[in-house]
C-alpha cells in the first residue's frame, strides 16, 4: 500500500511541476572560451501572455563588452520555447555586434538534471546556405572580441541554469508582446477581430525545402511537415476571446531563411502568412493574433460555415451504396451538397413540407449511410422527424423516390435546434440527390 501511495505522491508532484509555471525567472550561463575570455550570459523571462507569449531579456557580459537584447519566446509543447529571430540591442557597449544575434536561434528546451535543477538548453535552427555570415560592424572595434561573441551566438553549447523565479517585469516586458508598442517587429501582427470560432489553414506553394508547423493555441495542426508538398486544408475552432494562430519555421530550407506561406482563412477571409514578406523573411515564427468576438448566447441561426465543414472523407459513400434491402441502386445518383451547418446539438428537428402544390412527392432520407426515412410523403403541412447526428461530420442524403405529378421533386426542408432555424429547399429527380453536411461539435465535458 505504501508503494502506491508513494507512487501517487510522485505523479502528483510531477503533474504539479509540469503545470506550474516553468520558465517565469532568471536564467545564467559562464563559460570559458577556448580565447581564455569568460561569457556571463543572463535571460530574464517575464509572465506570459495567455501561457503562450513571452518576454525575455539577455544580458551578455564578455571582458569589455556588455550587450542588452530584448526578444519574444513562444511555448510550442510544455517543454520547448521558439525563439524569435529578432533581438532588439537595448543596449550596446563599446560597439554592436550587428547580426550575430541572429545565430541565438532555434528553441530552448527545458530539463532538469539528476539534482532536480531546471535547465534551459539552446538547439539552433542549422542554416543551410553558407554565404549566411555575421556582418562585421562598420564602427572600430575589438576584432578578437568581435569573434568570441559571434562564435558564443553561432558555435558555443549554451545551457541556462535557473537561478530565481522572479519575472521580467514593468512596461519593457508588456510592450514587447504589443505590436503597437514593441521597439521592433518579433513576428506578431496586429490583432485581428471576428465574429466566426470557426476557421482553416491553407497551405501555399513553396519551392524551397523548409520544414514548418503550425498550431492553433497549443493545438498542432501540422507538425514538421515539407512545406514544398501539396496538403489538404487544416480547419480549427477558436476559443472565445484571444487566440494564437502560429506558422513555425522549423528549418531554413536553402536559403537561409524559410520561405514558406500558409492562408489563415477567418470570416471567409484568407490572411496570408508568409515567412517570404520582407518583414518576415527572417523570422522563426509568425503569430496571428485574433480577437473572438463570437458569443453563443446571441446565435440564433445556425452557423453556416461551408469552408469549415469540408472533411467528410471518413463517412460511408452513400452515393456508390445499393440498398441491401430492395436492392436497388438510386443511391448511387450524384450527390449535389446544398448546404453546411454546424451544431452544437447532437439531436435536430427535421422539419419536412412542400410549399409549392402538394402533387405526391415522396422523398427518403439516409444519414452516413444509415436510413432514418423511407417513402416519407411530402405534404404542405410540415411532417417533423428527429435526427441524432454522429460526433464530428454527418451528411444526409435526400432521395427522390418519384417526380409526383410535377417534376422534379420539391419540397423545404428546415433544421430546428431550440430557437435555431436553417432552412433549405430540397430539389431531386431521379438522376441527383440532395445532400447537407451538418458537423457536430461536441463540447468537451
Amino acid at each position: 500500500m505504501k508503494y502506491i501511495l508513494l507512487l501517487t505522491f510522485t505523479l502528483l508532484t510531477y503533474l504539479h511541476n509540469i503545470a506550474q509555471e516553468i520558465y517565469v525567472g532568471s536564467w545564467k550561463m559562464t563559460s570559458n572560451l577556448s580565447s581564455g575570455s569568460v561569457v556571463d550570459l543572463t535571460v530574464d523571462i517575464g509572465q506570459p501572455e495567455k501561457g503562450q507569449l513571452y518576454p525575455a531579456r539577455m544580458t551578455l557580459r564578455c571582458d569589455s563588452f556588455k550587450g542588452v537584447y530584448q526578444f519574444v519566446l513562444v511555448k510550442k509543447s510544455m517543454r520547448q520555447l521558439v525563439i524569435s529571430t529578432t533581438k532588439w540591442a537595448e543596449n550596446e557597449t563599446p560597439f554592436s555586434v550587428g547580426n550575430a544575434t541572429w545565430f541565438f536561434n532555434g528553441t530552448m528546451d527545458f530539463y532538469k538534471d539528476i539534482k532536480g535543477q531546471s535547465h534551459l538548453t539552446l538547439n539552433r535552427i542549422k542554416a543551410r546556405n553558407a554565404d549566411i555570415k555575421m556582418e562585421k560592424p562598420a564602427k572600430a572595434v575589438d576584432e578578437a572580441l568581435f569573434n568570441n561573441i559571434c562564435d558564443l551566438f553561432s558555435k558555443t553549447d549554451i545551457d541556462f541554469t535557473k537561478i530565481n523565479e522572479q519575472a521580467w517585469s514593468g512596461a519593457a516586458p508588456k510592450a514587447l508582446l504589443s505590436s503597437k508598442d514593441s521597439p521592433a517587429y518579433f513576428g506578431i501582427g496586429d490583432t485581428l477581430f471576428v465574429k466566426s470560432k470557426f476557421g482553416s489553414v491553407k497551405f501555399e506553394s513553396n519551392k524551397d525545402i523548409d520544414i514548418i508547423s503550425v498550431a492553433i493555441n497549443q493545438q498542432v495542426l501540422v507538425d514538421q511537415v515539407d512545406s514544398k508538398k501539396k496538403r489538404e486544408d487544416e480547419d480549427f475552432i477558436l476559443d472565445t476571446g484571444l487566440n494564437y494562430l502560429i506558422l513555425y519555421a522549423d528549418d531554413f530550407g536553402k536559403s537561409g531563411n524559410s520561405t514558406a506561406a500558409v492562408s489563415g482563412t477567418l470570416d471567409n477571409t484568407p490572411r496570408l502568412m508568409s515567412f517570404n514578406n520582407p518583414k518576415d523573411h527572417p523570422c522563426s515564427f509568425i503569430i496571428m493574433k485574433i480577437m473572438n468576438q463570437y458569443r453563443e448566447a446571441d446565435e440564433t441561426s445556425f452557423e453556416n460555415n461551408p469552408g469549415f465543414i469540408d472533411k467528410f472523407s471518413g463517412l460511408p459513400n452513400t452515393n456508390n451504396t445499393r440498398d441491401k434491402q430492395t436492392g436497388t441502386t438510386f443511391l448511387n445518383r450524384p450527390g449535389k451538397v446544398i448546404g453546411s451547418i454546424a451544431s452544437k446539438s447532437q439531436t435536430l428537428t427535421f422539419a419536412l413540407w412542400d410549399d409549392a402544390v402538394e402533387d405526391g412527392d415522396s422523398i427518403s432520407l439516409n444519414i452516413n449511410g444509415r436510413w432514418i426515412a423511407r417513402g416519407f410523403p411530402v405534404k404542405k403541412q410540415p411532417q417533423f422527424l428527429t435526427i441524432t447526428l454522429d460526433p464530428g461530420p454527418n451528411v444526409i442524403t435526400f432521395v427522390a423516390d418519384n417526380l409526383g405529378s410535377i417534376i422534379p421533386n420539391t419540397s423545404v426542408l428546415e433544421i430546428i435546434d431550440g430557437n435555431r432555424r436553417k432552412s433549405f429547399n430540397i430539389e431531386t429527380d431521379l438522376n441527383e440527390n440532395n445532400q447537407v453536411k451538418i458537423f457536430y461539435e461536441v463540447k468537451p465535458k
